[in-house]
């Protein structure tokens, strides 16, 4: 048995299988973006033996990746399952290492402590569309 596929659109000749790069270029940017975003961030402070010495919160802003990107299954004839899967999704393209100060910090009693704490995080400054499980 012989199972052909062809696109309607292009002549038998010309037909050749391409990525969703290929077909729409190298730089998919689709709705792919960096927004910032609020987070509450809470982290608690422990001594030597594991016991909680203070709790320290605070909201602040970091950036996400958010947005859609192309992807698509279509028919294909080199390929085990008869389709080609290719799926690309939206997340960081760099990431840099940011300090971020919460400023309210409370002992083990609830009490509201006037020192501060400095967490370092991850956060994107660039997202695109890559292939999705890279």
């Amino acid at each position: 048995m012989k199972i052909s596929v062809a696109d309607q659109s292009v002549p038998d000749q010309e037909l050749m299988e391409k990525s969703v790069e290929e077909e729409v270029g190298p730089n998919i940017k689709g709705t792919c973006e960096t927004l910032p975003s609020r987070i509450k961030v809470t982290k608690e402070e422990h001594d030597q033996l594991g016991n909680v010495i203070r709790v320290c919160e605070g909201n602040i802003v970091v950036n996400k990746c958010e947005g859609t990107c192309l992807s698509q299954l279509r028919p294909s004839i080199t390929t085990a399952t008869g389709f080609l899967k290719e799926c690309l999704c939206c997340r960081e393209s760099h990431m840099k290492q940011k300090e971020v100060h919460l400023t309210d910090c409370f002992d083990l009693d609830g009490k509201k402590l006037s020192d501060t704490m400095t967490v370092s995080m991850m956060e994107p400054t660039d997202c695109s569309c890559h292939k999705c499980g890279q």
